[in-house]
């Protein structure tokens, strides 16, 4: 049973020390396989699924250029799919296929959204994404037929798309503050982390003032959280290092750490936060964790007196603070199943604190199926007083839901990526049968379920509409499993709605390695979605926090003692003016 774990080990470390040899010249075909694709969020449209699959497979075995594999794969197949290697001409190694094509369909509420992914099993390039959306069933044929053609042009064609080029996420209606940010200032070339740029035709402008401010610690961090902990009105940042929070401040022209604190080592933690839900001035720390199996949250406070301090503890629920409509800063919670491996029960409720006490179970939040604690926030994203539903799935796509909970929008690009997931560490779990632990059959085939990156809510343009905050950690084409994600960089990106869509407004330059945490500063009372430092008429100035792990992914990052972080710190100033 054991060898399960380690065989996965193995694959992990086979792949990322070895790549295959690729080429297409002459009459080679391209090869490709498909997965089973995905019906959880297509409601009464999944019955389509088979039709749409044959389609495109017919369509894209039509011509000499490309060869489709017989046969789908399921997603267990697909864990160990890259491992089948063959030798091809010259002893150089290929591996069973160029592509692996999966597909999502998702039922909106004017249509059904069909998205589609090509990842390559080379190690150099990265995913294609595709979609279509099918707005009157009697256009399903003609438009199924144009995704093909879009695919096989963009894929397999003579003209192949730049990857390097970040498309738009949908056509544009109505007069946004913001656009997709312009490619050749962007894209065909990745900016460095220390740029900042904006979109051309934008009505804002954004740049960065003053240099960036860094510090390299020499351990990984697993959370980062921004707010005024002290109430002296500046900035204070809380890091995650393993079983350590530490506290950091920036001062002058360096970022200095002033507090460091243990928590208790039988912790897994997975999401830190920070509000003042008291209204007491000053913020409290708000830590989701297990211990074991079972659920054992904390909240913590400090001060320059007394430092860190556990305000309560052992608390059985996964905690987050949110921002809910017409009730201000709250916190809500989830709580895990009755069965061991369920991790996670359905519904995420409002918690009641009470001094001295564990906090109380009040009202559950109306939210859509399937969204849990870490997934959503509530955004206003067209400025008519009603606020939509904003969340991240477990495929890492963003989806915009009305109040009524209908879906509006997916987005094809990835947000939100993340490592961390709830529940104890893959790999340390032992062979026996009790209820604290994972045997070793149920740690290997379990799901995991990732915490996605922060959902960060501001009204950056000052017209009433709210923009989305995210980071993009850019999966590796290694990372086609949901139990393995390897990202090969990031960008912390702006994205603002245009009436359908999420478009890109402005992004920061590219980070090596995975994001595993980003904040804007706070500067008033109501948390994380007014972000805003400072404004005045014609400016707005914030301050980026990102804590990147630059060695992620690679050879050197999975050798004992090699981990390291990059804290980064901007100030950025956002002002009306269209970009050039």
């Amino acid at each position: 049973m054991r060898n399960k774990g380690m065989v996965l080990v193995f694959l992990c470390f086979f792949m990322l020390c070895s790549a295959a040899v690729y080429g297409k010249g002459g009459n080679d075909k391209y090869r490709l396989v498909f997965s089973t694709f995905d019906i959880s969020s297509a409601g009464n449209y999944a019955y389509l699924r088979d039709g749409i699959q044959s389609m495109l497979v017919s369509r894209l075995s039509v011509g000499d250029r490309v060869a489709v594999l017989d046969r789908n794969f399921s997603e267990k197949e697909l864990n160990s799919l890259k491992n089948k290697q063959t030798t091809g001409p010259g002893g150089s190694e290929t591996a069973v296929a160029d592509y692996l094509v999966t597909g999502s369909l998702y039922k909106l509420k004017t249509g059904l959204n069909i998205q589609i992914v090509l990842y390559p099993f080379a190690k150099d390039k990265e995913p294609l994404r595709f979609e279509a959306v099918v707005k009157n069933p009697d256009n399903m044929l003609a438009d199924v037929e144009q995704l093909s053609r879009e695919i096989t042009q963009s894929a397999f064609g003579h003209e192949a798309v730049d990857p390097g080029v970040v498309k738009t996420e949908g056509e544009r209606s109505g007069t946004s503050g913001f656009v997709t940010a312009h490619p050749e200032a962007a894209y065909k070339k990745r900016v460095n982390t220390g740029a900042v740029t904006g979109a051309v035709g934008s009505t804002v402008q954004v740049t960065a003032k003053e240099g960036k401010k860094s510090l390299t610690l020499s351990r990984e961090i697993r959370a980062l959280a921004v707010g005024d902990v002290d109430g002296d009105g500046g900035d204070e940042m809380v890091v995650l290092i393993g079983n350590t929070l530490e506290l950091y401040k920036v001062e002058g022209k360096k970022i200095n750490k002033i507090a460091t604190a243990s928590l208790p080592a039988a912790l897994e933690c997975h999401a830190v936060n920070m509000a003042d839900l008291d209204n007491k001035g000053r913020m409290e720390i708000f830590i989701s964790a297990t211990e074991g199996l079972n659920i054992s949250s904390l909240i913590v406070g400090w001060d320059k007196e007394k430092g860190f301090r556990i305000i309560t503890e052992n608390i059985p629920w996964y905690i987050r603070p949110v921002q809910i409509p017409g009730k201000g800063w709250r916190l809500a919670g989830q709580q895990r199943g009755t069965e061991k491996t369920q991790l996670v029960k359905a519904g995420v409720y409002l918690l009641d604190l009470h001094v001295g006490a564990l906090p109380t179970q009040g009202e559950r939040l109306a939210l859509p199926d399937g969204v849990n604690l870490f997934d959503f926030v509530f955004a206003d994203l067209d400025g008519d007083g009603a606020p939509e539903i904003v969340a991240i799935d477990k495929k890492e796509r963003i989806k915009v839901f009305n109040r009524a909970n209908e879906l509006l929008w997916v987005s094809k690009r990835t947000f939100g990526g993340s490592q961390i997931y709830l529940g104890p560490s893959r790999g340390e779990a032992v062979n026996r049968q009790d209820r604290r632990n994972f045997t070793v059959d149920e740690d290997f085939e379990r799901e995991l379920i990732f915490v996605p990156g922060r959902l960060v809510v501001a009204d950056i343009g000052k017209d009433g509409r709210q923009e989305i905050i995210v980071n993009e950690n850019t999966l590796s084409s290694l990372s086609f499993s949901q139990k393995m994600r390897i990202y090969n960089d990031g960008v912390i990106v702006g994205l603002a709605w245009d009436g359908s869509a999420l478009n890109e407004a402005w992004r920061t330059g590219t980070f090596k390695g995975y994001i595993a945490g980003f904040g804007f500063s706070v500067r008033n009372k109501l948390g994380e979605t007014e972000q805003i430092a400072k404004t005045d008429d014609k400016k707005t100035t914030v301050g980026l926090y990102v804590g990147h792990l630059p060695r992620s992914g690679t050879f050197v990052g999975l050798l004992p003692g090699t981990g390291e972080t990059q804290l980064t710190v901007y100030d950025l100033e956002f002002s009306s003016g269209k970009m050039k």
